[in-house]
């Protein structure tokens, strides 16, 4: 059986049962556990299914988690080696921000696959949250208001809570940058979180696709100086590499 067919094999039997279990899908399609893991996994990546512990259930997303789910998808290849960059530059024992960057969605699952075991992570999330508790991660999730576009959390009681602690490495995403107004996002609200995380990391670094060196955005959170490092793409124009790099940044090109 192909792999198509296998994981349209495991839809099938989702719609008709409501949820499945590894141990019954290694039983029944007669293959190992790590490939139906892995299979479990691509789904749940594709927004298809949610993975439990054990096995996955079929999603019932509310509107507000389909918008997040949409922007995962966009340039998902990207994401995707982005993230296990991200992972690769944390260590056991680190506390880590990771923001609502979708993004940071496929870090869950590269720390999934990863021999990190000691680590805190907080974000302003609460889709990427869940995620990381099912991993056994431990979490600190900020309070505030939720925006519906992105699931994360903003306000006051964000902003406090950031006041408090200090970590070692936050990863941020972004959605524009300019040489003049640095890295951008669409909301005053989230830049202020954003700005709030960076004053509480000890380094700093923006992970996104270099479609976004070519954008601008409503609202500026961050200056190259502000930051250590810039996790993106092949992809990134030259003339942007060149001006981070004078900048004393470091460019990471997954």
């Amino acid at each position: 059986m192909f792999t198509e067919e296998r994981r349209n094999v495991i839809l099938d039997l989702l719609r008709k049962k409501g949820k499945v279990t590894v141990n019954e899908l290694t039983r029944q399609l007669k293959v190992s556990s790590v490939t139906i893991r892995k299979d479990l996994d691509f789904l749940e990546a594709n927004g298809s299914i949610v993975r439990t512990h054990g096995g996955a259930i079929l999603p019932d997303h509310s509107r507000s988690e389909w918008n997040f789910l949409k922007k995962i998808h966009q340039r998902e290849n990207e994401k995707k080696r982005i993230a296990k960059k991200i992972v690769s530059l944390i260590e056991d024992g680190d506390t880590v921000i990771l923001d609502s960057s979708s993004t940071n969605y496929y870090a869950t699952f590269e720390l999934r696959k990863s021999e990190l075991s000691m680590i805190t992570v907080v974000t302003n999330n609460v889709f990427i949250a869940g995620k990381l508790i099912e991993l056994g991660v431990e979490v600190l999730v900020l309070g505030g208001v939720v925006r519906e576009n992105s699931l994360s959390l903003v306000g006051p009681w964000a902003l406090r809570f950031l006041e408090e602690i200090n970590v070692d490495k936050a990863f941020l995403g972004t959605t524009g940058f300019s040489m003049d107004k640095g890295f951008m996002t669409p909301s005053v609200v989230e830049a202020d979180v954003k700005k709030a995380m960076i004053q509480s990391s000890s380094k700093v670094y923006i992970v996104t696709d270099s479609t976004k060196f070519s954008r601008s955005a409503f609202a500026s959170f961050a200056l190259p100086e502000d930051i250590d490092g810039v996790i993106t793409d092949e992809n990134i124009p030259k003339e942007y590499e060149a001006f981070l790099l004078e900048k004393g940044v470091q460019v990471y090109k997954a």
